[in-house]
């Protein structure tokens, strides 16, 4: 029984571990090609949002979404386009988020208030996730989408009773 755990956790291990085990896991992921291993950058436009550049990010996305999964129809340009979009919108409210006090006054100075480009800010990393989540564009949908159902009697056991 004990064997039968080591043999199911040892079967959990990244693709990449298998493959210098020379073992085949039972949820065997995708592995990353070789030219995208690499540690990811600083987004220049970070400290510096007028370098962001609409076109450079869906061309740079679009060739990672090819290089990883193999895809690129041309309706996904939409999900695409509309991301970047996001971003320009995120990048432009944190550009101003940064020029303004974070409670600024309003009502002829009577009344203080949040910064408004707080908000902004927050709703376009909110659509930006949920876009990159629909793309397989962060890690947790990258796990998701190389996760297979494990059917044996002991993942049946781990999740539990199941009513139908």
């Amino acid at each position: 029984q004990i064997c039968r755990l080591k043999m199911a956790a040892h079967n959990k291990l990244p693709p990449e571990i298998h493959a210098m085990h020379g073992s085949k896991g039972m949820n065997v992921g995708v592995m990353l090609p070789e030219k995208l291993k690499v540690r990811i950058p600083f987004a220049e436009w970070a400290s510096q949002p007028e370098l962001f550049s609409k076109q450079r990010f869906v061309d740079e996305t679009a060739q990672y979404l090819f290089d990883v999964y193999g895809i690129g129809t041309e309706q996904d340009r939409h999900t695409l386009m509309m991301l970047a979009d996001q971003m320009q919108t995120y990048i432009d409210a944190r550009a101003q988020q940064d020029k303004h006090p974070l409670v600024v006054k309003i009502n002829n100075g009577k009344t203080l208030a949040p910064n408004p480009y707080i908000a902004l800010a927050n709703k376009a990393m909110e659509n930006c996730i949920k876009l990159m989540n629909e793309l397989g564009l962060t890690p947790k949908s990258r796990l998701a989408a190389n996760k297979l159902e494990d059917a044996s009697p002991l993942a049946d056991f781990l999740k539990g009773w199941q009513p139908q």
